[in-house]
């Protein structure tokens, strides 16, 4: 794995260098370092592409992360209603609000390994515990298998005495399309988290958008990979269905939505995109456009000072969605802690 991450780098210097002295930086504010990174992560994408997914995920849980951030919070493995989880809890932590956490990686991979650094500066910028579940990924689980995960998280949490009102839903990439899709089902369900803050999410599965081929040279991966991989997960399920394109879900009813993406990745427009309809629904939006930015912006917190500020603002809109809980009634106590687990199984 190791080295060939370090030819992936080595090549991807050369070509920043090739490509910085032909035209200049990609982007105004791209540093050599943080364009190289960029280069590299595009060029590891293509390269995964032909693997299986479960080499993919063997790989990408293997690698190392970035650890300042983890290193600062208390992390704690446990399970909710079986489905394994993990705890980010912040020093001081806000004793109500909780943040559920959905990793992203096109519903195929991912992990709370590889997202750990990013739900550990959610914790901290937020004051409260953020906890990610490792929901079952495809094409061994389709849809609704993610989904049935996410809500039975999120009753587990109502279950040990968080009253909805005190859950926020996060989460980047597919998580993200994730965290809405949840989102909309507990609003049919007449039970909603306080908010949902969605990280460049993934909306829309057909790649429709102007941005997926206007911003494609400044972002990771390709369209035709994330096309591959939308059909790899949605199998006979169209594309453009609702229940896995929320862009094209009906959104009236649903709680504050907070809604970030970089102005240089593929899915730009889609996050545009609904914050106009869930406007045009009366839905309270927040959108933050991250200046220069690709997929994932808070990921790249390391390389860049935007990302590391599409963090902080993130974490400050979980901080004040989640304060409104400690002026609401308290729930009924419940004698399980983080850690606990439950004996039930996924659905």
């Amino acid at each position: 794995m190791m080295l060939r991450l370090m030819g992936i780098f080595s090549l991807a210097f050369v070509e920043t260098a090739v490509e910085r002295a032909r035209r200049g930086p990609a982007r105004p504010s791209w540093s050599f370092g943080f364009e190289w990174v960029v280069r590299a992560l595009r060029r590891d994408f293509v390269d995964m592409l032909g693997w299986p997914y479960p080499r993919v995920r063997a790989d990408m849980d293997a690698r190392f992360y970035p650890e300042k951030a983890v290193r600062r919070v208390k992390r704690t493995s446990d399970t909710l209603r079986g489905i394994p989880a993990v705890w980010f809890a912040p020093p001081g932590a806000m004793d109500r609000g909780v943040v559920l956490y959905f990793h992203g990686g096109s519903y195929l991979f991912g992990s709370t390994k590889t997202h750990a650094d990013m739900m550990a500066r959610l914790a901290l910028a937020s004051g409260a515990r953020v906890v990610g579940i490792d929901y079952r990924l495809g094409p061994e689980h389709r849809y609704p298998a993610q989904l049935e995960d996410a809500l039975a998280a999120f009753d587990a949490l109502v279950e040990r005495g968080h009253a909805p009102g005190e859950i926020a839903l996060a989460g980047d990439s597919a998580g993200g399309n994730l965290a809405l899709v949840a989102q909309l089902a507990l609003r049919d369900r007449g039970e909603q988290a306080r908010c949902a803050a969605l990280i460049s999410p993934w909306l829309d599965l057909t790649s429709s958008s102007a941005s997926t081929r206007a911003n494609e040279p400044t972002d990771y991966g390709t369209t035709e990979g994330l096309l591959r991989q939308a059909r790899d997960f949605a199998g006979a399920i169209p594309l453009d269905d609702p229940r896995l394109s929320p862009l094209h879900a009906r959104l009236d009813g649903l709680a504050s939505l907070f809604i970030q993406v970089g102005d240089a990745e593929r899915l730009h427009d889609e996050g545009l995109e609904l914050a106009r309809r869930a406007r045009e629904a009366r839905v309270d939006v927040t959108l933050d456009v991250l200046r220069d930015m690709p997929h994932n912006g808070p990921v790249l917190a390391e390389y860049h000072p935007e990302g590391a500020r599409g963090a902080e603002t993130l974490g400050s809109y979980l901080r004040a969605c989640l304060s409104r809980a400690a002026r609401a009634p308290r729930p009924r106590e419940s004698s399980q802690r983080p850690g606990d687990g439950e004996s039930a199984h996924r659905a």
